[in-house]
């Protein structure tokens, strides 16, 4: 029970500070917050560890490239998509 509360207060945690920042688009400066953006930013991280995760596997010397090991890699994979 206690590890079920302690991920939910990590994912709760999470959303609020994707939320509290600004949307990119605001053009007034007026620091409005997009509530779609949250859903944008979880895409991107799914996208982005997807492509990391074929990176690694098609061609790992690429890994050396931008500087990364498997390790960093597998953890980084392994994130759940909320997680920054």
């Amino acid at each position: 029970m206690s590890n079920l509360l302690t991920g939910m207060s990590e994912f709760y945690n999470a959303v609020w500070l994707d939320t509290r920042q600004p949307a990119k688009h605001s053009g007034d400066g007026a620091g409005r917050y997009d509530p779609f953006r949250l859903l944008a930013v979880w895409e991107e991280r799914i996208r982005f560890r997807q492509q990391l995760e074929l990176m690694a596997k098609n061609n790992p010397e690429l890994l050396d490239d931008v500087g990364l090991t498997r390790a960093q890699v597998d953890r980084e994979t392994r994130k759940p998509f909320w997680q920054r």
